[in-house]
């Protein structure tokens, strides 16, 4: 975590003369996405939930498989959880050098601020979500422990790699415009892969393996362990995935820093 610690706060130095306008884009998304809005932000709970019965519905009373020795509906909202930020944030992001073109060709900021502020009016749809989930918690009155505060270093984990993959793919996007239109069917693809609809422990060790190659995986099944099952991360694989979110953060920024030099001309 030392590490990730470093590598965000290298991005925030590069950043911090911008914090203005970081935050007057971030306002701007989040004021947009609900303007006119009659229920406003409590769009932020009507996903998660919705997505949630209906996962409940299929599951419990249509092929009536028990994923968990907990209730169902705590189940497939703690892996709504983290999905919905990932997929929210990178269809707000992708797009946003795009169509904010016009800022991009007539003054110089750092141009991973306008993916950034999707990713963080995402991540407060996210914390408006997980206050949910704590009050569904008090309800059917499940014993939180300490290993609860494992939430912590998995959501900073989902972010760091949610921004990596926003990055990567919104500069890449400025030159293949395949990229946008790919992002439903990527999305697509990446849910099924990740367990948000289903429990790993049961299925065979060459698919749990093939399945962590998304960090998603990790993240996702370690939130449901840590705060439902109570049961403690596995450790080694925690500094694996990791290792591998933080490497992909470089990579994808160093690709980004290097690419939008000539965004302006490009786009």
């Amino acid at each position: 975590m030392c590490v990730t610690i470093s590598v965000i706060a290298g991005k925030i130095m590069r950043l911090r003369k911008y914090r203005d306008l970081l935050l007057i884009f971030v306002w701007r998304e989040f004021t947009v996405r609900y303007r006119q809005s009659s229920i406003g932000i409590l769009w932020a709970l009507v996903q998660p939930l919705s997505m949630m019965l209906l996962f409940l519905f299929i599951f419990s009373y249509v092929l009536k498989v028990q994923n968990s020795s907990y209730p169902q509906m705590l189940f497939f909202y703690a892996g709504l959880l983290p999905w919905l930020f990932f997929s929210s944030a990178l269809n707000y992001s992708i797009p946003s050098l795009t169509t904010q073109y016009q800022l991009i060709t007539k003054i110089y900021f750092p141009r991973e601020i306008l993916p950034i502020s999707g990713i963080a009016v995402a991540f407060i749809d996210y914390l408006i979500a997980l206050a949910l989930f704590v009050v569904f918690l008090v309800i059917y009155q499940i014993k939180v422990s300490w290993l609860a505060l494992w939430m912590i270093p998995l959501t900073a984990m989902l972010v760091l790699f949610t921004a990596s993959v926003s990055i990567f793919l919104a500069g890449l996007n400025v030159y293949y415009r395949d990229v946008k239109l790919a992002t439903t069917f990527l999305l697509q693809l990446w849910f099924f892969a990740s367990p948000v609809m289903y429990s790993i422990d049961k299925l065979d060790m060459k698919i749990k393996v093939l399945l962590f190659l998304n960090p998603l995986t990790f993240i996702i099944e370690n939130m449901r362990r840590c705060v439902l099952e109570d049961r403690d991360i596995v450790y080694w694989q925690f500094f694996l995935v990791g290792g591998i979110v933080v490497l992909s953060y470089k990579l994808a920024y160093r690709y980004f820093i290097k690419i939008e030099r000539a965004f302006a001309d490009v786009i």
